[in-house]
């Protein structure tokens, strides 16, 4: 009688067991850091198109303004006044930006905001018809806050603080590939501070890792740490410091409160 031929079958030597499983981890170790980091990579790389996003606003504006940003003391000093960070604040400016549908509220919170007093202003006021109490004068929501020391802030980036010969050169369609208007947002004084809310977004608290957008359009991923030679300088000046209030290269960014020509009020965490 004849027998189907089967294939023989050999079972996995305990060397051979342990050699598998060796190399599974081993794929794992390998691919796991990748997967694991995405979300941060995905957040982070979201945050630079927000902050994009925000700089193509401007433009927009200035396409039907002359080059210029807007400038809230000149669109409506009296609208500007009503809000508590009133004049050229970093609130203001970004509120008219809102109102006039250049980009919508989520856009001005950044994804890995580490900061609980940052929220996106879901009641963002349009004055619609059924907004019994909007003023007539008002030309954008007074109650949009950068003030990121209280809870209710509703802004995460940093914006180049509009007085001074900075304003005059760089608050404009430039188009100077050098010169950083938006960013995400530093430490007080440009000094390096781990305790800062501003160094657990993008990295660690350990250093700081942050988006900056420069005038042409162009962003830039940039980290510096507390042994960094050159801290937060870009093209020889610090981002998060005020060196020469009349100097027209000084790029001093930050949440700027009550603002008139010659003063500003920073807001820090």
């Amino acid at each position: 009688m004849n027998r189907a031929l089967t294939p023989s079958r050999r079972a996995f030597s305990v060397i051979e067991l342990l050699t598998l499983i060796a190399c599974g981890v081993l794929l794992l170790v390998l691919v796991y850091p990748s997967y694991s980091s995405q979300p941060v990579r995905d957040r982070s790389r979201l945050c630079s198109t927000r902050l994009s996003q925000m700089h193509k606003g401007l433009v927009l504006f200035a396409n039907d303004f002359g080059g210029q940003f807007p400038i809230p003391n000149k669109i409506s000093a009296k609208t500007a006044a009503a809000n508590s960070q009133s004049g050229n604040s970093t609130a203001n400016v970004i509120s008219y930006m809102i109102f006039n549908t250049y980009y919508s509220p989520e856009i001005t919170v950044c994804p890995d905001e580490a900061n609980p007093n940052v929220v996106v202003k879901k009641d963002y006021r349009y004055g619609t018809m059924d907004d019994k109490d909007w003023n007539d004068y008002w030309l954008w929501d007074p109650n949009f806050s950068a003030d990121i020391t209280k809870p209710g802030a509703n802004v995460s980036y940093a914006m180049l603080a509009l007085l001074g010969a900075r304003r005059t050169a760089e608050w404009c369609d430039s188009l100077n590939g050098k010169f950083v208007v938006l960013a995400d947002r530093g430490p007080k004084d440009g000094a390096f501070n781990a305790d800062s809310q501003t160094n657990k977004r993008h990295g660690d608290a350990s250093d700081w890792t942050g988006n900056v957008m420069f005038n042409d359009g162009h962003s830039q991923k940039l980290t510096f740490n507390a042994e960094s030679e050159k801290l937060f300088e870009v093209n020889g000046d610090n981002l998060f410091r005020v060196d020469d209030l009349e100097k027209g290269g000084d790029m001093w960014l930050g949440l700027f409160g009550a603002t008139d020509e010659k003063t500003t009020t920073p807001y820090w965490d």
